[in-house]
């Protein structure tokens, strides 16, 4: 069993747990171990595996009975344990169909999160801008990578809607590897996608359902843009020698 980074910690038990369900370590209708047992397998504290647990029970994943333990359930949800296909930004079919879905999953979270969030979820968005502000400053486009998917998702426990939840769970290792690729062919997106986050939870720390909704498709309008243009260069830019003449780069990343 693999340790998790301590860095990512409840979202990290949720990961892990999600590996161990696609690689068949756990089964359903397996019980797992016992919180301080399965704490200490996966290096985080019984408080950060307790929050990743809640989060799964919630999704359906898990079932906790009282006086006998945690059970991964006998029907798991489809979306969670499905194995997508990550999209690579040289796939521009499979990229522009990830951010549409993330247009219509994320900016019904940001609205439902003004409605729904916990102080506490508010305070975990200020902490994440914080420490995505000064990764940006520090040129750290790795550590940013993973302060921005952690937001997002964040934002989607705060919708306290289970679907939506468990769709973030389905996408977030795709959007990872997007983020990742993207940031680092177009480094200079990272100050622009900083000031977005910070008016979506600017929006969110104000209850304002309506701004925080535009803000999110602002921003992910904005990512299309971007990578849309991206692609219509590489269109234009032929393939330097290349023996098989006037292909582009596309053609050949495609």
């Amino acid at each position: 069993m693999a340790s998790v980074n301590k860095k990512k910690l409840a979202d990290s038990v949720i990961d892990e747990i999600k590996r161990m369900i696609q690689s068949g370590e756990i089964r359903e209708g397996d019980k797992l171990p016992n919180q301080n047992e399965f704490a200490a397998q996966l290096r985080v504290s019984r408080t950060s595996l307790r929050e990743g647990l809640n989060t799964l029970t919630r999704l359906g994943v898990i079932e906790q009975r009282p006086g006998y333990g945690t059970v991964l359930r006998s029907r798991i949800p489809a979306l969670f344990t499905d194995h997508p296909t990550p999209p690579l930004i040289s796939d521009k079919a499979a990229t522009i169909e990830l951010i549409e879905a993330r247009r219509y999953i994320e900016i019904g979270a940001a609205e439902l999160a003004v409605r729904n969030s916990t102080p506490e979820q508010v305070e975990e968005m200020r902490v994440l801008i914080d420490e995505m502000t000064l990764a940006v400053n520090e040129g750290r486009i790795e550590d940013y990578i993973e302060k921005d998917v952690a937001f997002h998702f964040v934002i989607a426990k705060a919708s306290q809607n289970r679907f939506i939840i468990n769709l973030y769970v389905t996408l977030r290792g795709v959007m990872e590897q997007y983020m990742r690729e993207s940031f680092h062919l177009l480094p200079w997106m990272l100050d622009r996608s900083l000031k977005f986050h910070q008016n979506i939870f600017e929006a969110i720390k104000n209850g304002d359902h309506s701004r925080a909704a535009s803000q999110m498709e602002k921003h992910i309008r904005n990512v299309q843009t971007v990578i849309e243009n991206y692609y219509q260069r590489l269109l234009k830019k032929p393939l330097q020698g290349n023996s098989g003449g006037g292909r582009t780069l596309e053609e050949n990343i495609s």
